[in-house]
């Protein structure tokens, strides 16, 4: 990896020191969680997930490097990531302190208090094929457009992020074959810093590590740039709770309801996208996906807004 003095470097913790992980996310918003599960294990996932890599087309737009392959559903499609790293109890209480909810109010003169779980945002792994370029350095937590404040001079807040994600590598990552980059400490900024490359540092991790981050902190799948190896991240991203509807309108109407509707009824109902990537089932537009109304062989970015990187 090329040098460069200022850049910042991750922290690796074993899965065994809670405190001290938590406190590095705290402090850099990011961390490598070492032995966070088994090499067993991730061969399973590996297993689970190759068929539907196999199977994934080249992405035609922006959000997704062309040789990048996707498998979305990870909870139905692989026992393992459901039944071990989704509960995870070492997961659940890092999502407890960062990305839980809990608030009070009174009805009447009674006070109550509720807690709102988190949930998985995007059960997703993901596979960067020989010759991918590096993504843009970006915030997963666009997607809920939360703004951020400056918190460079205050310290971090417990509570000022609503999402984070744990990314699990299906082979050992390395700077040549695309490790995640990162930047510690971008989760104290605010909106109107933009990311440097020559900020970030790369996730390198072994087999059995995963990589944590809060939802404003800034990263990006880097470049694989070997000729034959491909590059396998099982992500679980996950958002406080109440980020969906009161009424679950997903189950309460039929499929020949929705597509009967207009399309800003759909809109209105929650059967679309919200920009710029909230709301797709297998990154296709719902009502699409319903009828069936898109090619499989042309999946592309689901927001028209979706910015071109600029010329450089």
């Amino acid at each position: 990896m090329p040098s460069a003095t200022a850049r910042p470097s991750l922290q690796y913790i074993h899965r065994s020191e809670t405190d001290k992980i938590i406190q590095a996310i705290v402090d850099d918003g990011c961390c490598i969680i070492k032995n966070f599960t088994t090499p067993e294990a991730v061969e399973r996932v590996n297993a689970d997930t190759r068929p539907y890599f196999d199977a994934d087309k080249p992405w035609k737009g922006d959000l997704f490097p062309p040789e990048t392959r996707r498998c979305a559903r990870m909870a139905s499609r692989s026992k393992t990531y459901r039944e071990e790293w989704l509960v995870d109890p070492l997961v659940d209480k890092l999502t407890s302190v960062f990305v839980d909810k809990t608030t009070s109010n009174f009805y009447g003169q009674t006070k109550h208090t509720y807690t709102s779980r988190a949930i998985i945002n995007t059960a997703l792994s993901m596979e960067i094929g020989p010759g991918g370029k590096a993504q843009r350095l970006h915030r997963d937590d666009k997607n809920h457009h939360i703004e951020h404040v400056d918190q460079t001079k205050t310290g971090y807040r417990i509570g000022s992020d609503l999402s984070m994600a744990f990314l699990v590598p299906g082979i050992a990552t390395r700077y040549e074959n695309g490790a995640t980059m990162a930047i510690p400490g971008s989760h104290l900024w605010d909106q109107e810093r933009a990311p440097k490359v020559e900020e970030a540092c790369c996730a390198e991790m072994e087999i059995g590590d995963a990589y944590v981050m809060l939802g404003g902190t800034y990263h990006g799948g880097g470049a694989n740039q070997t000729t034959d190896t491909k590059r396998p991240m099982h992500g679980l991203f996950f958002c406080r709770g109440f980020l969906r509807t009161e009424e679950n309108a997903y189950l309460a109407y039929s499929k020949e309801d929705v597509l009967s509707w207009s399309p800003e009824v759909q809109r209105i109902m929650g059967f679309t996208v919200s920009s710029p990537n909230i709301g797709f089932i297998d990154f296709v537009h719902p009502v699409r996906w319903y009828a069936g109304d898109y090619d499989p062989n042309q999946p592309g970015d689901l927001d028209e807004s979706q910015e071109t990187p600029m010329a450089s």
